[in-house]
């Protein structure tokens, strides 16, 4: 008698596209990082300007702003909707043979760095920091934390849109605008 043959079976994936018009930016959630290559060039070359048109780099975010800029990269005044952002964590990788991290927390991280004349420290990466945003819809902080390359999270989705602004404009985001006169197409599925 023989054994029956066990079935390979596979299960059913979808990839997931998401193209930001705001932002011109686009998502991928595919299988492998040769498939969202493939999509990357094939969007931007069947529906836009050509292969290149979404950067292949997926280095979306930097932090470079608080120690370059320091308290003038929370700036908000000029992002409708968005009443203030103070830094309240900030984590430092000082590197050497343990990969040393020291993750620094306050309630305003600047201020508490003036009380005793210090600043953000010059020589660590700074490979995390997390953001207190005070919507003008809501009544209590949200939280933001933000770690380079390319993670961003947001307690609410929604508020996706104006921390995004904010990022591109205190230069903590390297987006690439959507140019007003580009033919964009409402919603791509398939």
């Amino acid at each position: 008698a023989r054994a029956p043959q066990a079935e390979a079976s596979r299960a059913e994936t979808h990839d997931v596209l998401v193209y930001n018009q705001v932002i011109g930016e686009l998502g991928i959630n595919a299988g492998s990082k040769g498939e969202k290559e493939i999509y990357r060039r094939m969007l931007g070359r069947h529906l836009f300007t050509g292969d290149d048109h979404f950067p292949s780099t997926n280095r979306k975010y930097t932090l470079d702003p608080l120690r370059d800029d320091g308290e003038v990269s929370l700036v908000c005044s000029d992002v409708e909707g968005i009443e203030w952002i103070p830094l309240t964590e900030v984590a430092y990788f000082w590197g050497g043979a343990q990969g040393e991290i020291e993750i620094r927390r306050a309630g305003d991280i600047f201020e508490a760095l003036k009380t005793r004349e210090m600043k953000i420290h010059q020589k660590a990466r700074i490979i995390g920091a997390r953001f207190r945003v005070k919507f003008s819809d809501s009544k209590t902080p949200r939280s933001v934390y933000i770690r380079p390359p390319n993670i961003a999270k947001f307690t609410r989705d929604d508020d996706g849109r104006l921390v995004e602004e904010w990022l591109g404009k205190r230069g903590f985001s390297k987006t690439r605008s959507a140019e007003p006169d580009e033919a964009v197409p409402a919603a791509v599925a398939g």
